[in-house]
């Protein structure tokens, strides 16, 4: 069985999406990060940074959510979401993600956190102007 730890809102949702594009059988298990969920002694044992989205999949727990999506179609995608491996097309793949991973989401997210993430007192609206 699949379970998928997240919170709305959060990186957790495209393993969500991705999980029912699959149309696997799955579990939600929210970690609350208000009441503290994240720093739970159950759940960083899922994941000692206390962060989401974690996936267990049978024995094997994964934290990171491009990992998470690159098992999770490779495993169960029966060759219908990713390129064939090896191919042009695959080491294309592979550029775009890591790129939208490692340059673009960092100040997407930057911009999200001072528009709604963080308490109104914590923005900084001249953040935005600077990541975008």
């Amino acid at each position: 069985m699949i379970t998928l730890y997240g919170y709305p809102r959060t990186r957790s949702l495209r393993i969500s999406w991705l999980l029912e594009e699959l149309g696997l059988d799955w579990d939600y298990s929210l970690v609350d990060f208000y009441q503290g969920t994240h720093r739970s002694e159950a759940f960083l044992g899922i994941n000692p940074a206390g962060k989401v989205p974690a996936v267990t999949d049978g024995n094997l727990t994964l934290i990171e959510s491009g990992a998470i999506c690159l098992h999770l179609a490779q495993k169960y995608g029966q060759d219908r979401l990713l390129p064939q491996p090896g191919s042009d097309a695959s080491a294309l793949h592979h550029q775009l993600m890591i790129f939208v991973l490692c340059e673009l989401e960092q100040p997407l997210w930057t911009i999200g956190k001072h528009k709604f993430a963080l308490p109104e007192d914590k923005r900084v609206s001249a953040v935005i102007d600077t990541a975008a």
